[in-house]
């Protein structure tokens, strides 16, 4: 059977604490009788009958108090009352398989160690009684007398469920629940190594005169072939870790030709004031550059032209005048003056 299956677990927790559970209440609710005879009989000696239930409880506070002698004497009754001598074993049983029904859920596959302190036997009968004695107190009617045999039956079967629901509490305070948690529910990290086997080869066997031929050839081929091999240096070169440039840096010191071709630098800082500067510069270099191409551009007029500045005549009003025609034989009779010449 797998100790580690939660089922086999759950119905070996409920057998355990059934057995444990099952010779420890009868016993415990006779105790906790016995304690209310007591109060009972004090309220009748001391004539105060009504004061029972008060004296009652009186007597369960005082439950958390007992002396190491008290509760060896109790311990000593369970077990002779009982009749099982192995009470300390069945509580060790029931604490390791409650502890491993806990520890079944965990977050890797690796089982962790959980250091649990089984309590002993007088301990625990203590702390089964405190927890008793706590709900007793609170529900104090269960002990009330002159009541129906019915509702006694009633009370009764409260109590019993009461004093098994105790003990079920005892033991789980027992479990160190801090402790599992830390170890189980923590975020944790698991590395898995992967193991790979690759056949072995097995030599080849060769004869002992083919193997010395094949020495001489190969101790004649290997340095040739050592000097030919390049020699190969790893680089790795780590990405991350160069820096991210988030500005522009410029040189202040520009290379500039001369009239024979010769390049001299040149101290040009690159301030702000002094790039605003040039970038003004420009940008007016720019503006007379338009104007200019502006002025040289043709520019077509569709006005119309007065002619009569120019000296130009209509061609129709100028065939109806008379012309005089000049001959040759008239040179004599010209008139100089009509030509615009003057006598000198």
């Amino acid at each position: 059977m797998d100790d580690f299956v939660l089922t086999n677990l759950q119905d070996s927790r409920n057998e355990w604490c059934s057995r444990l559970v099952s010779i420890f209440c009868p016993l415990v609710i006779e105790g906790m009788k016995s304690i209310f005879n007591e109060a009972w009989k004090i309220c009748i000696d001391t004539n105060e009958p009504a004061k029972y239930l008060m004296t009652y409880q009186n007597f369960l506070s005082r439950v958390p108090k007992w002396n190491s002698v008290i509760v060896e004497d109790e311990r000593k009754r369970i077990i002779e009352r009982s009749g099982c001598n192995y009470l300390e074993d069945l509580i060790t049983c029931v604490h390791i398989i409650q502890l491993k029904v806990l520890t079944c859920i965990r977050v890797g596959n690796k089982q962790k160690k959980i250091d649990i302190t089984i309590p002993k036997l007088d301990h625990f009968i203590h702390k089964v009684y405190i927890h008793v004695a706590r709900k007793i107190y609170m529900n104090i009617y269960l002990f009330e007398k002159n009541i129906t045999p019915l509702q006694m039956q009633k009370n009764g079967r409260e109590l019993e469920i009461i004093v098994q629901e105790c003990i079920l509490t005892t033991i789980r305070e027992s479990i160190p629940t801090e402790e599992i948690i830390r170890a189980y529910m923590d975020e944790s990290i698991e590395h898995e190594e992967e193991v790979t086997i690759e056949p072995f080869a097995e030599p080849v066997v060769v004869d002992s005169t083919e193997n010395h031929d094949v020495d001489e050839r190969s101790t004649d081929i290997l340095p040739s072939l050592q000097d030919d091999l390049p020699v190969i240096k790893p680089s790795i070169q780590d990405l991350d870790n160069k820096e991210v440039v988030t500005k522009l840096s410029f040189d202040d010191v520009d290379m500039v030709l001369d009239s024979t071709n010769k390049i001299i630098p040149v101290n040009a800082p690159k301030t702000l004031e002094r790039l605003e500067e040039i970038s003004v510069s420009n940008a007016l270099q720019r503006k007379l550059e338009e104007e200019d191409d502006m002025e040289d551009r043709i520019q077509i007029h569709t006005d119309s032209l007065d002619f009569g500045d120019l000296g130009i005549l209509d061609l129709n009003h100028d065939q109806e005048k008379p012309r005089s025609i000049l001959r040759k034989d008239d040179n004599d009779s010209l008139d100089m003056s009509l030509l615009g010449i003057e006598n000198i």
